[in-house]
């Protein structure tokens, strides 16, 4: 096959098919929630080590609790930190627990704030931090943060100076409920738009998806029309046109014209239902491989030096035929509209019965124009008509820069004559 500069002839331009849109970039607001909780799983973990390292000194100096014990409520206290990541209202109950075993064992120590001493109070607000960050529900924040503060009460009331600490610290956890709460409002609010967000996303690509078979069904429909009319009218005219025919031909020829009447009538009803309210019925004919030179013309036009391929003996049949320009149409259009400038070589030709396509273009050497990033149907449209016809398309972008996409569509026994063999060029 020899290469050829397509000369310039006069034709309407193709109409450019938007490339689908870029993925919408992954949002740190949205991270995958298992790593979030492997890293808020180290961070309570890297507290909750370094609240037990200062409070088990405290409680065995300042409050005067056995060693062991000082170990057992200050691992309780600070463990729910971590263990809220995995079991939230378990390490909700162990707090409650640690902070009511505490203020027993330390009841009638003197001179050290009681029954909430500082470590405890950290440890609790950062809980509750914690639940909120888990999008906890509101009542179960709320329930995590009065418990201790009720069962705390009775101590306050007995030992009038513990009152002051006892409204500090719940005033320090009520703060900590607060922030808890916006914070369980804020990612809830982001979880729920991220949703959505995603579930447009697959409703809008369904819905490309569908209009573009849409297009796909009405031109086919025309070549399809085409043929079956041409059958209705030699069937219905062939008991005219040939005189010795017998009654069981005739009957045949008739049966053929009724049925092929009735499939147009079908199509016809089918069509209406694919066809949206707003869209015009095509009254041109589908083109097909004898445009592809006016096509390649006007792409020249719009600045992309195009070289066009031709094989001999190229596929007849008319399904194929518009299916391989719509092709290249959507795929030319897209280097217009993507990498403008960008020298283009098409390739059409048939190998092992099969009519395959390949629109290769270089890198761009004009910018693209700012309706380069909309989303669309070209390439979808692509992937469609091949595999409509039980073909396959490929496409992406080449190793050195450009962009390549290749479709396959099988012949069968309509497309060419295998008697002419392959290659050859046109010009």
């Amino acid at each position: 096959m020899d290469d050829l500069r397509v000369p310039h002839q006069t034709s309407a331009p193709a109409e450019p098919p938007e490339a689908p849109a870029p993925p919408t970039p992954r949002s740190v607001r949205n991270i995958d929630e298992r790593e979030f909780r492997a890293w808020l799983w180290v961070t309570t973990s890297l507290l909750a080590l370094a609240l037990v390292a200062v409070s088990v000194p405290l409680a065995a100096t300042l409050y005067g609790v056995h060693l062991l014990a000082a170990f057992a409520t200050s691992l309780a206290l600070a463990g729910a930190l971590p263990l809220a990541v995995k079991w939230p209202w378990v390490a909700a109950g162990l707090s409650v627990v640690g902070i009511v075993v505490f203020a027993l064992l330390s009841a009638g120590s003197e001179g050290a704030p009681w029954p909430w001493p500082v470590t405890t109070i950290i440890s609790q607000g950062a809980l509750l931090v914690v639940l909120g960050l888990l999008r906890l529900n509101w009542i179960g924040v709320l329930a995590a943060w009065f418990v201790p503060v009720a069962v705390t009460m009775p101590f306050a009331l007995v030992d009038g100076g513990a009152l002051a600490n006892w409204i500090t610290a719940a005033a320090v956890t009520s703060l900590a409920l607060a922030i808890a709460l916006l914070i369980a409002q804020r990612r809830q609010i982001g979880a729920e738009l991220f949703r959505e967000r995603e579930h447009s996303a697959e409703e809008q690509q369904r819905r490309v998806l569908v209009e573009e078979r849409t297009r796909v069904a009405r031109e086919l429909h025309d070549v399809v029309a085409h043929g079956l009319s041409v059958i209705n009218v030699q069937a219905t005219s062939a008991p005219y046109r040939l005189t010795d025919l017998t009654d069981d031909v005739r009957t045949e020829f008739a049966e053929i014209a009724a049925t092929s009447r009735t499939a147009m009538t079908e199509m016809r009803q089918l069509l209406g239902v694919l066809r949206s309210s707003g869209s015009a019925a095509e009254t041109t004919p589908q083109p097909g491989l004898g445009e592809l030179g006016s096509l390649a013309t006007s792409v020249e036009r719009a600045g992309v030096p195009v070289t066009l391929e031709l094989g001999t003996h190229l596929a007849t049949d008319k399904l194929v035929s518009t299916a391989a320009y719509r092709i290249v149409q959507e795929a030319l259009s897209n280097v217009v509209r993507h990498a403008p400038g960008a020298p283009t070589h098409v390739s059409v030709e048939v190998l092992a019965g099969d009519l395959v396509i390949s629109v290769e273009n270089d890198q761009a050497t004009d910018v693209p124009g700012p309706d380069a990033k909309g989303g669309g149907h070209g390439l979808v449209g692509i992937d469609e008509r091949a595999a409509l016809l039980g073909g396959r398309a490929e496409h992406g972008p080449l190793p050195g820069g450009g962009y390549r996409v290749l479709a396959t569509l099988p012949l069968g026994g309509d497309g060419h004559d295998p008697r002419h063999g392959h290659g050859g060029s046109t010009a």
